[in-house]
């Protein structure tokens, strides 16, 4: 046994399986990535150890500290002459900016990432550019992508990742309108996890099957799969605003509309907690908006939606943006009309929709109009996207 290991044997043979482990074993991976600081390793191994830690407080916590760890481990991958690293942490802050509301430095961090990088790191940073891609609403730009990574992946036999971009398209697919290809996309991605150690990965395969029952009309089966969702995100430790979010479409769907707006608000005070990712907030504020025109309150949907479009202008989202403008003029004309039952119809409807108002998300393409609720897709708030690196 080495004096190193003899020291810490936290620190795993293979730097990488930091990374790896970053989604599977969250706490065990901010061991391994503070220890591996401590011990004062080299360059190209601290900006591994400083990329896991970026990644875990930028999915877990406060995002301002994850995007400083982030350009530190930027700087030593350029210490360490390693084009490829430094290729890698770049994607990784890209998205970690984007969260942050930085649309312009993050797609610039992402495009310089494609260009440094070749092969398998390659297919990965355009996976994580297509899902920059996708928060953004830009679902043909992220589907070029896609169509590029996916296959890559797969032909590496990079197991994880390529289940993470099927997973993507399975989103992006939804979003254009695709229900079947989505639901294979799925399908083949869950499959593939259960290969793996990667058990939030596996987890959100589970959140997602819920998608393809929430289309399906099925509310019973969708609550099922949160629950379980829920208990295993709880177990790992690992919280999801996207789990709170796809909540309140259920309680939208069901009617609940005032149930829903507290579960949402009550997901924004926690992320404001953790000091988490803005674009994450503005979609949160959408379906609060939309949660309290439904249930009657139009003066709260008039503060959360504008509070929400200046948000996504800001992140520069343009479609998010028209549909928080669009609540803005229901709940102004809802003020203004003697009967709320006029502009939006309370209750659910057959098929389990809930009013007219339009559907908002990342799935929802623009072309479509009108449908159950307020989210990333049609018939889900917002699916646990494949975990970014």
């Amino acid at each position: 046994m080495s004096g190193e290991t003899a020291r810490d044997s936290r620190i795993p043979a293979d730097p990488h399986d930091v990374l790896a482990m970053g989604f599977a074993r969250p706490r065990q991976a901010m061991t391994a990535a503070t220890a591996m600081l401590a011990a004062g390793r080299g360059p190209y191994e601290s900006s591994i150890a400083r990329q896991a830690i970026g990644i875990l407080r930028r999915e877990f916590g406060d995002l301002d500290a994850a995007i400083r760890e982030l350009r530190q481990a930027v700087r030593l991958a350029r210490r360490s002459g390693s084009a490829d690293r430094e290729a890698d942490v770049l994607a990784t802050l890209g998205i970690a900016l984007l969260q942050h509301g930085r649309t312009r430095a993050g797609l610039s961090a992402l495009d310089t990432a494609a260009a440094l990088s070749l092969g398998t790191t390659r297919a990965r940073v355009l996976f994580r550019r297509a899902g920059a891609r996708w928060i953004l609403g830009r679902h043909g730009e992220a589907l070029d992508d896609l169509e590029i990574a996916a296959p890559a992946l797969l032909g590496a036999g990079d197991t994880v990742w390529a289940a993470r971009a099927l997973t993507l398209r399975g989103h992006v697919r939804l979003a254009r309108g695709s229900v079947a290809l989505a639901e294979e996309d799925f399908r083949v991605a869950q499959r593939m996890f259960a290969t793996t150690s990667q058990e939030h990965d596996s987890v959100v395969a589970v959140q997602n099957r819920g998608v393809v029952a929430f289309r399906a009309g099925d509310l019973p089966l969708r609550l099922d799969l949160l629950d379980e969702a829920d208990r295993g995100f709880q177990a790992l430790g690992t919280p999801m605003f996207d789990l709170a979010a796809d909540r309140c479409a259920v309680l939208l769907a069901a009617g609940l509309a005032r149930d829903a707006l507290a579960q949402a608000d009550g997901a924004l005070r926690h992320l404001a907690r953790l000091r988490g990712q803005a674009t994450m907030r503005a979609e949160l504020l959408l379906l609060a908006a939309r949660a309290a025109l439904l249930s009657g309150d139009p003066g709260t949907a008039r503060a959360r939606a504008g509070e929400a479009r200046t948000l996504f202008a800001g992140q520069r989202r343009a479609w998010w943006a028209a549909h928080a403008q669009l609540i803005l003029i229901q709940a102004g004309l809802a003020e203004d009309t003697a009967s709320f039952e006029d502009v939006v119809p309370s209750g659910p409807t057959a098929g389990g929709a809930v009013s007219s108002v339009p559907v908002v998300g990342r799935e929802a393409g623009p072309a479509v109009s009108y449908g159950p609720v307020v989210g990333r897709e049609v018939g889900s708030a917002v699916p646990a996207g494949p975990g970014w690196r």
